[in-house]
Parts: C-alpha cells; sequence; structure tokens
C-alpha cells in the first residue's frame, strides 16, 4: 500500500516555494543539534517535516515486505551533510525511521530506492546492517527489533530479514488498497456479549507490575482478582507462566468457594503466590467431583501475539530470562507456549482459549463497548493501555486485528535530549530504556516518563521513594517496591494542582501525541479516536491533563477515557457498579472474557 499522510502531501507542495539552499540545510541540522546539547527534544515527526521543506534534501523510498507479506511503502526526504557530526545526525533518523517501521509492520525485507546522484546515501544505507546487527546472535540496541522479525518469521515459514538496496527510477508506485468496512463487526461483538449469559468465562490482562482478572458465569460477574509481581525479575519461563495458570485456577473454584477462608485470603489484592497456591492446591482436592470447567479464556499479553502465539520475546517483561546465562534464552523463550496449553485444561473440551496482545485487547475491549451502546465501529477502533509501559491496539476497517507486530512502546520519537541520553538507562533521569538501551517511547509514555520527568522538574516530588545505588538514581525497588505508590503520589499531586506534577501528565500528552503523529504517519488509521486504558485515566484530573497536552500536538485526534462512560455491556456495568474496583483497572480483564469467546481467528 502506498503511504503518504495528506498533511505530508501538503507539506511537499510547499518545497517549491521555499527560497532554501544548501547552506541553509546544513543551518538547519546545526540548529537541531544544538537544541539536542541543550536537551531539548527533537522529534522525528518535526524533523521529517523540515527535511520535506529542504529543497536540497532527496526523496527516498523505503519498500518493507512485511511478515505476512503485504507491501509498504514509506517515503522520506534526506538531507545533505558538512561534516562527520551532521552524518551521524541523519544516519540516526533514517536508523530510527527504519526501527518504527519494523516495530510497527515486522519485516521480512526493507527495500530502499536511492537517488542516483547520492552516492553518499548508498555508502550510509550500508552501514545497516552493522547497525540492526542482522549476522548477529545476542542483539541489543537497534537489534532487538530484528530479533522479533526473525523470531516471527521463522514462525511463518520465511527467511530472516534483510536489506537491499535499488535505484530510485526502478520504483513503481503501488497503489494503496482500498479497505471495506466491516459493517457485520458490531453484530458479532454482540454475539460474544450474549454468549456471556450462558457460559463460564475468565480473563486475564498480564501487565508490568500486576496480572489482574475476572471470572464471569451466566451473565454474572463473580470476582475480580489482582496480583502484583514483577515478571522482568524472573530467571525462567515458569515463574512467569505459574502465576497466571494458578489465578485462572483460582478463578475457576470461585463459583464453589466464596465463602472458604482459604479462597477470601488469596483472592484479595496482596495475596502472595504462596498463598494462592496453597489455596488452589488444597480446594481442587476437596471440591474436585463438583468442579466445573471454564468454557472460554482469554488472555491479554504484553508482547507480539500473532495467532493465539506469543512470538516477540524482546520486552522487558522476559529481560530475566535474557540475562539467565543458565537457559538458551531461544528455548526458554518458547516454553511461554505452554501458558495456552495450561489454560486449554483448564476448559471444557473444544473450549476456547484466545491471547492477544494488551494493547489489542483494548482495542478490542472499546469495539465491544461500542456495540453494546449502539456507536458505530465501521472506521475501526484504535486504542492504548497506558501504566508500566504503553500498549497499542488495532481493529482496522475490516473489522481485523492485523497479523502485525505494533511494538509501538518501542518507537524511537525523540532524537534530542543529549544530556539525558548519558546517564545510565537505569537511572529514572535517563532516556533510555534498560532493555535495548535507546531512547525510545518507554522513557516518554507511562510509568517511567513520570518519574523521569518528575526528576527533571521537581525532584522534590519523589522524596521518600528512591533509592541511590552508586550515582544511580531508582525509585525504590528493595526491600518494597514502590513504583506503584510513587505513581499514586505523583497523581494526587497533580489532583491537588501542584503546578510541576500538572506539568509532569501534561507533558506525558504532549509525548503520546508524538507517538500519535508517527503512528498516523505509517498505519494510517481510518478513525480519529483513541481509547485510553490503565492507570493514567483512573484519576480523572490526571487524565484531563495528559488530554490537555495530547491536543497540543494532535489536535484533529481526540483521546477518550476507557472509563465508566464507556462501560455499556453487561460485565462491563457490573464493574462499574462494583466496590473497591474501577473500569479503568480492570475493563481490560473483562474485555479478555469477551475476547476468549470469539472464534477461530476471531477479528479475521
Amino acid at each position: 500500500m502506498w503511504n503518504c499522510p495528506s498533511e505530508i502531501a501538503f507539506i511537499a507542495l510547499l518545497r517549491y516555494n521555499e527560497s532554501t539552499n544548501r547552506q541553509g540545510a546544513y543551518t538547519m541540522l546545526k540548529t537541531y543539534m544544538q537544541a539536542a546539547e541543550r536537551g531539548e527534544p527533537v522529534w522525528i515527526g518535526e524533523l521529517r517535516e523540515a527535511f520535506l521543506r529542504d529543497v536540497s534534501a532527496s526523496r527516498t523510498i523505503l519498500r518493507l515486505t512485511g511478515i505476512d507479506g503485504q507491501i509498504h511503502d514509506t517515503e522520506l526526504w534526506i538531507p545533505r551533510w558538512e561534516n562527520a557530526q551532521e552524518r551521524a545526525f541523519v544516519l540516526e533518523y533514517i536508523a530510527d525511521s527504519v526501527f518504527n517501521l519494523l516495530s510497527c509492520f515486522g519485516g521480512r525485507e526493507l527495500r530502499f530506492f536511492l537517488p542516483d546522484d547520492r552516492e553518499d546515501l548508498l555508502s550510509m544505507i550500508e552501514e545497516l546492517d552493522s547497525i540492526f546487527m542482522l549476522s548477529g546472535v545476542r542483539r541489543n540496541g537497534y537489534g532487538k527489533v530484528i530479533s522479533i522479525s526473525n523470531r516471527l518469521n521463522r514462525a511463518f515459514g520465511a527467511g530472516d530479514f534483510h536489506f537491499v538496496s535499488d535505484r530510485l527510477t526502478d520504483f513503481e508506485k503501488m497503489e494503496r488498497e482500498e479497505n471495506a468496512a466491516a459493517a457485520e463487526l458490531a453484530d458479532r461483538l454482540k454475539v460474544l456479549i450474549a454468549d456471556t449469559d450462558t457460559k463460564f468465562c475468565c480473563g486475564i490482562d498480564v501487565g508490568g507490575t500486576d496480572i489482574k482478572a475476572a471470572v464471569s458465569r451466566g451473565g454474572k460477574l463473580l470476582f475480580t482478582k489482582e496480583h502484583d509481581w514483577d515478571p522482568a525479575s524472573y530467571a525462567t519461563a515458569e515463574e512467569i507462566i505459574e502465576p497466571i495458570l494458578l489465578i485462572a485456577r483460582l478463578l475457576r473454584v470461585s463459583p464453589l468457594c466464596r465463602d472458604s477462608k482459604l479462597f477470601r485470603e488469596a483472592i484479595r489484592p496482596g495475596a502472595s503466590l504462596a498463598q494462592i497456591r496453597l489455596a488452589v492446591c488444597t480446594l481442587e482436592k476437596e471440591y474436585k467431583t463438583s468442579l466445573t470447567c471454564f468454557d472460554s479464556i482469554g488472555l491479554s499479553f504484553p508482547d507480539v501475539v500473532i495467532h493465539d502465539r506469543i512470538l516477540g520475546g524482546e520486552t522487558p517483561k522476559t529481560g530475566g530470562l535474557r540475562r539467565n546465562a543458565q537457559v538458551e534464552y531461544e528455548a526458554e523463550f518458547a516454553k511461554l507456549d505452554q501458558i495456552r496449553g495450561g489454560l486449554q485444561a483448564l476448559c471444557i473440551p473444544n473450549g476456547r482459549v484466545h491471547i492477544a496482545n494488551d494493547g489489542n485487547i483494548a482495542a478490542f475491549t472499546a469495539a465491544v463497548e461500542m456495540a453494546a451502546r449502539g456507536d458505530p465501529v465501521a472506521d475501526g477502533v484504535f486504542a492504548h493501555s497506558l501504566g508500566t509501559d504503553l500498549g497499542t491496539g488495532w481493529i482496522n476497517e475490516r473489522g481485523e486485528i492485523p497479523p502485525l507486530t505494533l511494538e509501538m512502546y518501542d518507537f524511537l520519537l525523540d532524537l534530542g535530549s543529549w544530556p539525558q541520553r548519558r546517564f545510565p538507562p537505569e537511572d529514572i533521569r535517563s532516556v533510555r530504556n534498560e532493555n535495548s538501551g535507546l531512547p525510545d517511547a518507554r522513557k516518554y509514555l507511562g510509568q517511567s516518563a513520570a518519574f523521569r520527568l518528575a526528576a527533571e522538574k521537581a525532584p522534590e516530588l519523589l522524596q521518600g521513594f528512591l533509592q541511590n545505588e552508586g550515582t544511580l538514581l531508582q525509585v525504590q525497588k528493595q526491600p518494597e517496591d514502590m513504583r506503584k505508590a510513587c505513581l499514586e503520589h505523583l497523581m494526587r499531586c497533580a489532583e491537588e494542582g501542584k503546578e510541576e506534577a500538572v506539568d509532569v501528565f501534561r507533558q506525558i500528552g504532549r509525548n503520546l501525541g508524538q507517538i500519535s503523529r508517527e503512528i498516523r504517519f505509517l498505519l494510517h488509521p481510518r478513525t480519529n479516536e483513541r481509547f485510553l486504558y490503565g492507570r493514567f485515566v483512573k484519576h480523572p484530573a490526571c487524565f484531563s491533563l495528559l488530554r490537555a497536552g495530547f491536543r497540543e500536538i494532535v489536535p484533529a485526534l481526540e483521546l477518550i477515557p476507557a472509563d465508566d462512560e464507556l462501560a455499556c455491556s453487561p460485565l462491563m456495568r457490573q464493574l462499574a457498579d462494583a466496590k473497591d474496583v474501577t473500569v479503568a483497572q480492570f475493563g481490560q480483564a473483562v474485555g479478555a472474557i469477551y475476547y476468549g469467546l470469539s472464534e477461530e481467528e476471531p477479528m479475521r
């Protein structure tokens, strides 16, 4: 398909009215690099538009063959440079653009169509093999996205990813295929809602700091369960698998033993894994003859998930596995396939178990609630979950969850903020994340962004929550993990109107606007609505600040809270009416209930 947003096409017309010469282009690069050295952000979308206006820049086409064989064409304009420092800056711009493209789609091949008069560009493109570590085994940095693509390619019978260079004169434009709207999508979603009236269902939402789950039977929402965990510190796949399966088993016995002391202890949010394990093992034996199996289970999992398979393997959640020298990582990560089998064992014969990325579950959940309310879904649904990290999900105009990586939280948005890059990734002041070492969206959105911005704007906001490990500044994790408490504290400060805290959440909204610009450039979702789930929605004042900052960057888009106002289906209304829990917290777990009831490849 041909990718060229209308606003970018309009800017292209301005190139012919500009009087910028080559010296002007050099001055422009210097200006951006000076801003970066001062610690200011240099947003990739703004650079792209600036280079488009530079009459000395050269047109280059990037043609990506995705993991599903689909073709995606993207246009970049590459400026000329004057010295080694400027060349390095332009190379980073190209590498970041490639990285975002692969984070969005995954890929088998990326072909560059280069102008004949830019031999300097050809030599630069040849460096990408090394930058992206194509021949590497244990990759880091830019190579992370190659590891994901290659795992997906192998899973679906394709070869490893590679770059190819070609001449721009050989480029032939491909017409973009117009998607037909899925008029029947709302009806399909309403069937799922009705199915809960007669089924015993479980939905599990796996996050970076907690697991949230919900169980329903005969159209009644019986229990919700929250369990704190730290998967990034786990050294084996079993440590990730066991809590998920134990929580599902606990909810399976829930209709039989709601008055059991063991169950009441295990179902409370603060229960340890040992308490849950004891309750499950004891109660399963006690009620063995009367246990009922689930009709379906839906699982929201924070990784690349395609056709119910967890395939990405480069998220922070599996960081402990990657660091464990006692295991072979690919084999250990592959064990996560056991989650589906373990959940299937808790279901009736031919019971349904479906797994999707957490962002896609957010989009699916919004679509279900919109259908229940009678709202149109013909333009598709786009959603984010914002908490520890950013999740992104999309149901397109055809009613499909496209088989794409959609790892938007990996996006490289800021080519500036150079002083902040000099801190180690583990330091909360750094814009580089611990997973890849790159300055990606994790440190601009979600929990890490709140901590970083607070440390930058007003360190006193973090008093009592920090610990120093040598020169590192971190939010305390031991002996007690203070990350959730620290974020709640910052949210309360913003609600109370403390200026620095207010600006933290407004800036996160602006950053969400910047990633939305990049998403619109690459994906072109037809809908202009963006639903937002997660902890940042739980506090209305904080969400208002996010939306205000968001509108500054992308005024044409609407940020919508996935809160009680979106509670339209029967199970979601029951969640909204429940005490001590909110739709923002458990909405995706309820959405996972509906997703689990879907047919095979439910949105295809």
